[in-house]
């Protein structure tokens, strides 16, 4: 009876566990489009020797949606002169027309006499001009046309439910993190390049006495701001408008604002794209309420923009419990260059003079361009 008794199961469990243990040098973590350009950039380096870790499939196509969620992120010279010094194929161009708001039925600039409806700080970042920045300028051509192709043979899905700081002790698999499925499964790594907010990587680290004091002061300074945003296609021209507006979500009430950055009409095919983003409140985010507040989105618009209620519309919509991170202390980034985790992705401390104006992707896109990993 022993052998089917509780020391054989926990015999078996052992077993099972020890066979689902896999170690690869380079381990990305990020289901976005900073996991996918830092594994390309590892994957040139050390191929062969690079996983991205994702909970779903993320390829090409859920690239293109997260860029088109994206409002821009680009705001100001310096960043702009920041990414275009990183490679000669950037090209970022200003839009000339100025950032509005709504109040009392008319558009005001901003500077004006005219006060704007109180605004959170992490709307105050888009009342500047933005830059456009093509997508296509941080590939070549040959690696977008083979990425799904890379990304399929590379990618590993997994829930990862924490993460185990070690000491390396074998020569050759030399351990310093272990990703733990919850499902006996271990994925350890050599180096960890993580592509989510610091915050959650410090969520996840079980063992927090073992990080080292530089790794731990910088993720303990870190918090999230969660936001949802709309890609919006139309079969016609909704305004004659280019750039950001910022709509009061209630003429009543302080609940924040819907930013929309809209694209020029393209009468060739008769198509006009627009993003527009609110933030959220940890009241907001239960699927019936953020049903909800896209339906106000949608109905604010329109109300503003009539137009819209005349066209057929397709929506792309994406949550994200952390589209603002705050609290990248840059002065940390020499500190945490030699360390066994490196932050990669818009949480990510940088190196530049103007390090304050990056934010959202632009200061992701920029850690990963300016360093070599």
């Amino acid at each position: 009876m022993s052998g089917f008794g509780l020391r054989a199961f926990k015999k078996k469990a052992t077993v099972k566990k020890f066979d689902n243990n896999k170690f690869y040098k380079h381990i990305v973590y990020g289901e976005n489009t900073f996991g996918i350009l830092t594994f390309l950039k590892l994957h040139k380096k050390y191929p062969g020797e690079v996983k991205l870790i994702t909970q779903n499939s993320f390829l090409k196509g859920d690239m293109l949606k997260e860029w088109n969620c994206s409002l821009n992120s680009v705001r100001s010279e310096e960043v702009a002169q920041g990414l275009m010094s990183l490679d000669p194929r950037f090209e970022v161009f200003k839009n000339t027309d100025d950032v509005v708001f709504y109040k009392d039925t008319k558009f005001h600039k901003f500077g004006g006499r005219a006060k704007p409806h109180d605004l959170k700080s992490g709307e105050l970042f888009f009342t500047k001009p933005p830059y456009q920045i093509q997508l296509s300028a941080l590939f070549s051509q040959q690696d977008f046309e083979n990425l799904d192709e890379l990304l399929v043979e590379h990618q590993i899905h997994k829930i990862v439910a924490s993460i185990e700081v070690c000491e390396a002790t074998d020569l050759v698999e030399k351990t310093h993190f272990k990703l733990h499925t919850g499902e006996l499964e271990e994925i350890s790594c050599e180096k960890l390049y993580f592509c989510h907010s610091p915050k959650k990587f410090l969520n996840l680290v079980e063992n927090k006495k073992e990080l080292s004091d530089d790794v731990y002061a910088f993720t303990a300074g870190i918090s999230n701001d969660q936001a949802i945003s709309v890609h919006f296609k139309c079969d016609r021209e909704i305004t004659k408008q280019v750039g950001t507006s910022v709509l009061p979500q209630s003429m009543t009430h302080d609940w924040g604002s819907f930013i929309v950055d809209f694209d020029a009409f393209d009468p060739a095919i008769n198509l006009q794209e627009f993003t527009a983003l609110t933030f959220l409140s940890d009241d907001d985010v239960q699927e019936e309420d953020l049903a909800k507040k896209i339906k106000l989105m949608r109905r604010v618009i329109e109300r503003v923009y009539p137009e819209l209620a005349k066209a057929k519309v397709e929506q792309d919509i994406r949550f994200s419990d952390e589209y603002r991170i705050n609290g990248s202390n840059d002065s940390h980034f020499e500190k945490l260059q030699d360390k066994h985790v490196r932050f990669l992705g818009h949480g990510a401390p940088i190196k530049h003079e103007n390090a304050d104006k990056f934010e959202y992707l632009s200061r992701g896109i920029y850690a990963i361009m300016s360093q070599g990993l």
